[in-house]
């Protein structure tokens, strides 16, 4: 075998190796990631911690460390993904035009329904009573979903869904309004209130459209 060939194995094991730790990784980081999501669902905030997470991922316990500065960081990523997938999820009732609801009603229903569906992940990005400090991933995908629901509501002016006016008070409004239907079961639960005093899924239509003809235009 020359030096050169010895060279190129060498180096092609090298790369395979490389790639080889880097998919372990990711997928550790990536289970991470799952567990400490399934633990916010089940207990809230104060149900994640690395301890907890690695345990239940099944990885070492200074594993999560590698990946995670603390538990900011890993709830700020949990948070970062739900903000991704409540974007998505009214994007693709934004697409969905199979029921003759407007855009703004399909993406808000899918708001609420996502906000009442996870409500504990709804609650660490707005609830307010779990305050973290973000990471940059985070800040970014809050950026990223703001201006997603100030074009939603650019887009409902220009068609006339939503009353005129300068987003930057009209925007707020709206979320305003979704919030409020977003926590409302939470608050009920919270109250102790007997079982089947909140909302139910087939609630939302109803009492969304209800809440939209207020912004409505006259």
């Amino acid at each position: 075998m020359t030096a050169s060939t010895y060279l190129g194995l060498l180096t092609a094991s090298t790369s395979s190796y490389a790639r080889d730790v880097q998919e372990r990784t990711r997928d550790t980081r990536r289970a991470l990631i799952s567990v400490a999501g399934d633990l916010l669902a089940r207990g809230g905030p104060a149900n994640v911690t690395l301890r907890a997470v690695g345990a239940a991922a099944g990885v070492s316990r200074t594993a999560p460390y590698r990946h995670f500065r603390d538990k900011d960081d890993l709830l700020s990523t949990v948070a970062a993904e739900n903000l991704a997938f409540l974007k998505a999820e009214m994007q693709r009732a934004v697409a969905d035009t199979a029921t003759a609801a407007t855009p703004l009603f399909r993406a808000c229903l899918a708001y609420v329904r996502v906000a009442w569906e996870r409500p504990n992940h709804y609650r660490l990005e707005f609830g307010g009573d779990h305050v973290i400090t973000p990471s940059r991933v985070l800040v970014d995908a809050a950026g990223d979903f703001n201006r997603y629901f100030r074009e939603l509501v650019v887009e409902a002016q220009r068609d006339g869904t939503i009353v005129a006016g300068d987003v930057r008070e009209v925007g707020p409004l709206l979320w305003v309004l979704l919030h409020g239907l977003a926590m409302a079961n939470h608050l009920v639960g919270e109250q102790g209130c007997l079982t089947g005093s909140g909302h139910d899924a087939g609630d939302m239509p109803r009492v969304l459209d209800l809440a939209l003809r207020n912004l409505a235009p006259r």
